[in-house]
């Protein structure tokens, strides 16, 4: 072992046609509240899957476009896809929250083959996401890089999606 680390943190974001405003202000007192209209369903929806890679000087950002919402499987897929880049002289670290696909029965009899090729799953302590550093990416891709609140269309969403997601010079695994 060369005593080299690469640190991952694994989790998974979902956008709708009309994206959450993450904050807000009203003034003191008020205590106004807006009921934000949803008009989308399940198929207005796009799920993404990614891992932020910190490795030396260099960071990477992995990301899977999902179909419906996540499961453990995918988390499988994933992960072996993840570790087939994986070099078993080195130890790279997969940082995980305690969400249940991230911890069934099937995902479970997979560590040991990961192990072989290197890749090794730690979890976080439970309701601590602030410690999962790819939560910060999807801050500012939610945030800052998609130019606009509201979509018509999925294929519209998409496509500013895809466009942030090649600023942040994301790889599609």
């Amino acid at each position: 072992m060369d005593g080299k680390l690469r640190l991952s943190f694994l989790d998974q974001t979902g956008l709708g046609l009309m994206l959450s405003i993450g904050a807000t202000w009203t003034p003191r007192g008020s205590g106004c509240q807006f009921e934000i209209p949803t008009r989308w369903g399940s198929n207005g929806r796009i799920n993404l899957m990614g891992c932020l890679t910190l490795d030396s000087a260099v960071t990477r950002l992995d990301v899977r476009e999902l179909n419906g919402n996540c499961t453990g499987e995918q988390v499988i897929e994933f992960l072996d896809t993840f570790a087939q880049r994986c070099d078993p002289q080195r130890w790279t670290v997969v940082v995980l929250d305690n969400a249940p696909f991230h911890k069934g029965a099937a995902l479970r009899q997979r560590i040991p083959h990961w192990e072989t090729l290197g890749l090794y799953l730690r979890y976080l302590p439970p309701y601590a996401p602030m410690l999962n550093l790819i939560e910060a990416v999807w801050r500012r891709l939610k945030g800052f890089l998609l130019p606009r609140r509201c979509y018509d269309t999925v294929a519209e969403l998409r496509k500013a999606l895809y466009a942030a997601l090649t600023i942040l010079d994301a790889q599609f695994i």
